[in-house]
């Protein structure tokens, strides 16, 4: 697991393209926005795994990020990104909210 910590300035931001393939192969891509109430434990047993890459951006709120390898705190403004078949799994500390983006090489 990667955690890449950034400030953004308060400035507008236009995106045009959401999203953009840069493999020869197709890829799938999902996203989201997730609201979390404090102490929510998301799964709630266990870790969760994805066949894609997994890039949550905090947009607010305070979570641990639980592997198998240790917990890592993350916040307002972190982004963090989970490869594919890492196992993971989000504890709230306090009502927060993810925007998510699941990216996956499509299978033929």
């Amino acid at each position: 697991m990667k955690i890449l910590p950034i400030q953004w300035d308060d400035v507008d931001v236009q995106i045009e393209t959401l999203g953009e393939s840069m493999s020869e192969k197709p890829t799938s891509t999902s996203y989201g926005i997730a609201s979390f109430p404090p102490g929510l434990r998301h799964p709630a047993e266990g870790y969760s795994e994805h066949e894609g890459i997994e890039v949550s951006f905090i947009l607010d709120g305070e979570f641990d990020v639980e592997t198998p390898d240790g917990t890592i705190t993350v916040g307002k403004d972190h982004l963090v990104v989970i490869p594919a078949g890492e196992p993971h799994a989000t504890v709230s500390k306090a009502s927060g909210r993810v925007a998510f983006f699941l990216i996956s090489e499509v299978q033929e």
